[in-house]
């Protein structure tokens, strides 16, 4: 015969369980990319979605323009399919070009499609902001300074102030390239 109190702990020891086994998958999605393609430290991730990673070349960027507050930056992107499981192999390499206005704090990226500058926002949806952040990279490569990051932006959508869509890990993964 099962008592109430045996029914009640074994549901509370499921749901337990179920939760740590959540945390950590979904811990070891997010650590599934590597920071350093194939172990380069030339090659830094700046952004993984649905298996893709963006890999930032160090060694291709170009500071085209100094002139504070203005400057402008290209550098090679790496879009790397299956990277969160181990692929090493790039699919396409692109220059991405960016303009930065400082005083401003606004970030423009070329596109080729549109031949214009588009701005990138520092906070947003992943369709407005992109799923990868190579602006802010490379700014930070070029001058170890953050563009977006390191302060709150106010969304535009729901007038809340929120942290750039990205993490302190994209400058911890520069720093230890160094």
């Amino acid at each position: 015969m099962i008592l109430k109190g045996e029914i009640s702990m074994k549901r509370i020891l499921t749901t337990m369980l179920f939760a740590v086994c959540l945390f950590l998958c979904g811990t070891a999605s997010v650590s599934a990319y590597s920071d350093y393609l194939g172990g380069d430290r030339n090659f830094l991730l700046c952004g993984g979605h649905m298996g893709i990673g963006w890999y930032v070349d160090k060694s291709s960027l170009v500071v085209q323009q100094y002139n504070p507050p203005v400057y402008r930056i290209a550098v090679n992107v790496l879009t790397v399919d299956d990277a969160d499981t181990g692929n090493t192999t790039p699919r396409r390499v692109e220059t991405e070009e960016f303009i930065y206005n400082w005083d401003e704090r606004k970030m423009y990226k070329w596109s080729d499609a549109q031949s214009a500058w588009l701005y990138v926002p520092p906070v947003g949806s992943m369709a407005e902001t992109g799923h990868h952040f190579a602006g802010e990279m490379a700014f930070y490569i070029a001058y170890h300074m953050k563009f977006y990051g390191g302060r709150k932006w106010r969304d535009p959508h729901t007038g809340r102030e929120s942290s750039p869509n990205f993490s302190d890990h994209l400058y911890a993964v520069v720093d230890g390239s160094e």
